[in-house]
């Protein structure tokens, strides 16, 4: 039951991608059958649901806690986490309906060689698959930033968080990096930056909130210096 329960909860997202990018490429070009785009939704839909139904049977307390909805009500959630999630998610939503735009009418950049947008791919998958492993070693990765002391919120300084602070984030940079070379835009590839922007804006609020309310996440910051990348950011 935990492991249908966990294939199931991806859905609502792999459906609000699939609306969007196949039917912004149909209204815009006709082109309902975008082999690319059809060939990577059921790659990451099959990805993001083991991952998903692992976790679920593996690290339930970690699945749990990734279904939380955008506004944790009652729980002391800073009001900038909340609207800034919003505008996070509408940047998410924009950004998917440029890359048909892109690859089919404006055609700001040639296209990725097969061999980057398939090395694209892998990228993509692997960024996935890191923020599930991620998830599943910090059973506090909610999707905000709030109270959870009576949880037994502490520092998670081990497994990925041992190599940088925030490797959640970092799997879905790769993400979202690898998902635009794979359906065939450097325009969008390079629009990923601003997921980058969004990201380290977050992890400014939420190390304030961490500092303020975890006495151990300062010393944990000091000896773990990456938020993103090692030995880079």
């Amino acid at each position: 039951m935990k492991f249908l329960k966990g294939l199931v909860a991806p859905w609502p997202s792999i459906l609000v991608l699939g609306v969007v990018l196949l039917g912004t490429a149909g209204l815009a070009a006709g082109a309902w059958a975008w082999p690319r785009a059809w060939a990577g939704i059921a790659v990451f839909a099959v990805a993001a649901m083991t991952g998903s139904g692992i976790l679920a049977v593996l690290r339930p307390a970690s699945f749990e806690v990734r279904q939380q909805s955008f506004v944790a009500r009652d729980k002391r959630q800073p009001l900038i986490d909340a609207v800034g999630l919003f505008v996070y998610l509408a940047f998410i939503l924009a950004w998917l309906a440029f890359i048909p735009m892109d690859v089919f009418r404006l055609k700001l950049l040639p296209a990725p060689p097969s061999a980057v947008s398939a090395a694209g791919l892998l990228v993509g998958l692997a960024g996935l698959m890191a923020s599930y492993v991620a998830i599943g070693q910090n059973p506090f990765a909610a999707p905000t930033i709030h109270d959870q002391s009576g949880n037994g919120q502490r520092v998670i300084d081990t497994g990925l968080y041992g190599v940088v602070r925030h490797p959640f984030y970092a799997g879905m940079l790769l993400l979202y990096a690898g998902s635009a070379l794979w359906l065939g835009s450097y325009a969008a590839f390079i629009g990923a930056l601003g997921f980058l922007f969004f990201t380290l804006a977050r992890i400014g609020i939420e190390e304030a909130w961490l500092r303020e309310h975890l006495p151990d996440y300062a010393a944990y910051a000091r000896r773990v210096r990456s938020r993103l990348i090692p030995y880079v950011l």
